[in-house]
Parts: structure tokens; C-alpha cells; sequence
């Protein structure tokens, strides 16, 4: 990471991670049962379930491991972005297309240097967090332009 000192540590709430995965496996689901339910032959829709939840599956599991592995978000005034893993080390990720940031909550699509691919739901409050404040203002400049 650069060594500006513009910088944002944001903090996963545990509630939040609950919420993507709970909705995640709902969704994953849902998604098998109308799957199964298309007006198509049954090698077809077989075919689409099991696709459906390989990939579905997958994505789970890949946010899961995150969640896991990675605690606090730090973001520079570069837009460079690292993760605090179990053992105390930071580890550079990247933003991927499909993050979006709101007043007060950001739904953040990052790849770690491992290749995993996940995503980070966070939430703030500007009047109560100079962090948050800073990741507003990092994200006006530098994660909507990419």
C-alpha cells in the first residue's frame, strides 16, 4: 500500500456478514426451485440446477472464506485497499467492477491477491464516523471513476 496518510479503516460488522450469507443460501434456493420448476425437459432442468448450484455454491462458500480469513478494510487516498488477515498482516486487494457505495452502507466487490473473489456489505454513519467520512470522500474521487 502507498504511504498516504489519507486513509479509511473500515470495520465488517459480524450482522451484516450473517445477512449476505443467510441471503445467499436463500437466494441459492430459490433459485433451485424455480430451476426445477422451468417448462423444459428434465435433462435440461437437471442440468440448469446442478449449474445453478455449483456456481451459487461456490460463491457461498468463496464469501464464507473470506469472512473468515479477513477483518478490517483499509482504503488510501489512492484507492488501494488492504485486509487485515487472522494473523495481524495486511494483504493487498483490489476493487472489482459492481462495488457501490451509499450514504450508509457500501456493497464492496473485491478479489484478494490469492485470486479469491468476494463481497464485503459495510455500513456507517458520516456524522459518527471520520472513517466513514473518509471513505466517502475516497470513494467520490477515486472508486466511482473505476
Amino acid at each position: 500500500m502507498s504511504s498516504h496518510t489519507f486513509s479509511a479503516e473500515l470495520r465488517p460488522d459480524p450482522c451484516l456478514r450473517r445477512l449476505v450469507l443467510a441471503s445467499g443460501m436463500l437466494l441459492l434456493l430459490a433459485g433451485l426451485i424455480l430451476t426445477i420448476s422451468l417448462p423444459l425437459a428434465a435433462a435440461y432442468r437437471f442440468l440448469i440446477a446442478v449449474l445453478w448450484l455449483a456456481l451459487g455454491a461456490h460463491e457461498w462458500a468463496s464469501n464464507r472464506c473470506a469472512y473468515v480469513r479477513f477483518g478490517i478494510m483499509r482504503i488510501d487516498a489512492m484507492g488501494c485497499v488492504e485486509r487485515q488477515c487472522g494473523d495481524g498482516s495486511w494483504q493487498v486487494h483490489a476493487l472489482r467492477p459492481g462495488s457501490v457505495v451509499l450514504a450508509h452502507l457500501a456493497w464492496l466487490r473485491l478479489v484478494a491477491t490469492d485470486g479469491l473473489r468476494y463481497a464485503e456489505l459495510v455500513s456507517g454513519d458520516r456524522r459518527e464516523s471520520n472513517d466513514w467520512r473518509r471513505f466517502q470522500v475516497i470513494w467520490r474521487h477515486v472508486g466511482a471513476a473505476g
